[in-house]
């Protein structure tokens, strides 16, 4: 009976041995418990990012040799192009930008297309009085070398009256070449209310800086409204006597409705007039102060007629 308890005794502690030595096998392949093992991580692929494709710009009209735009007929105050713009073909926008041109004569189109034949030149300089010309900027098509832009003229495209119509377009717009013109920003414009008779300097925060009312035309020699426009020029003829010295304020816009007055295509002006009383015939009349306000603006300042 011992030595079978013996025995017994020695089996057990036998299959306890390799138990044990089960155990301590498996725990030694496991290597979160083998503190000098270092774990790899299983290598993952990099993805290969996708390239943006490159927008392709559009083409804008190639420029043009001198003789070309000295063949084309100017843009000025008196001028008519029927190929200009109106209110009735684009949407004026306010983008706060005056575009001075870099040659003595810019290229007007009809089209910011690049197939877009010229139809017009804007001059480097104010007609008649030599003063340097700036335009407003009321839009932009992109396109290669800062694409086109949308920018106001100083001529008609048609005149009250002419072909049975008593009415015309008050201002013009043309597509020019970005690339002709220098662009700077702008923080005012002018406001003309016509509805209220006021006028004012407003800047692009909304804040209006400078305001007054104003003397305007009657409904047979209207002032423009519903429009917009530039300062053209911002001059002193003491030949306009009534104006005692104080500056005018040419606009880009015309009478809708007369085709000429005092020698000229019924040029729209802000400009001071003796008498505070009575209508223009479609000018606005202001005081000295508010013009001298008006002229110390820089040429090409947008204007709105409401």
């Amino acid at each position: 009976m011992r030595r079978r308890g013996w025995i017994a005794v020695v089996g057990g502690a036998a299959a306890l041995a390799v138990a044990a030595a089960v155990v301590v096998g498996v725990t030694a392949d496991r290597p979160d418990t083998d503190p000098t093992h270092v774990a790899r991580a299983t290598p993952t692929a990099t993805p290969t990012p996708t390239p943006t494709p490159t927008p392709t710009l559009a083409a804008v009209p190639r420029a043009l040799s001198a003789a070309t735009l000295a063949a084309l007929p100017l843009a000025f105050h008196d001028g008519v192009v029927p190929e200009l713009l109106d209110g009735g073909d684009v949407r004026p926008a306010d983008t706060w930008q005056i575009a001075t041109p870099r040659h003595d004569l810019v290229a007007l189109y009809a089209s910011p297309s690049s197939r877009a034949r010229p139809v017009a030149t804007l001059s480097h300089l104010v007609s008649t009085i030599d003063l340097p010309a700036a335009t407003a900027v009321w839009g932009r098509s992109p396109g290669v070398d800062g694409g086109m832009l949308l920018v106001s003229t100083p001529a008609r495209n048609r005149t009250p009256g002419v072909g049975g119509e008593p009415e015309a377009p008050s201002a013009t717009f043309a597509w020019a070449r970005a690339a002709d013109f220098t662009v700077a920003d702008t923080d005012r414009m002018i406001r003309v209310d016509v509805a209220r008779s006021t006028v004012s300097v407003v800047t692009r925060s909304g804040q209006v800086t400078a305001t007054e009312a104003a003397r305007l035309g009657t409904p047979e020699d209207p002032t423009p409204s519903d429009t917009a426009t530039y300062v053209e020029a911002a001059y002193v003829d003491t030949r306009v006597t009534y104006t005692q010295g104080n500056p005018i304020i040419l606009t880009g816009a015309h009478s809708s409705r007369i085709p000429s007055y005092g020698g000229n295509a019924a040029l729209t002006a802000l400009h001071y007039y003796p008498d505070p009383t009575g209508s223009s015939h479609g000018c606005v009349r202001i005081s000295a102060e508010m013009t001298r306000t008006l002229a110390a603006l820089p040429v090409g300042t947008p204007i709105r007629f409401s």
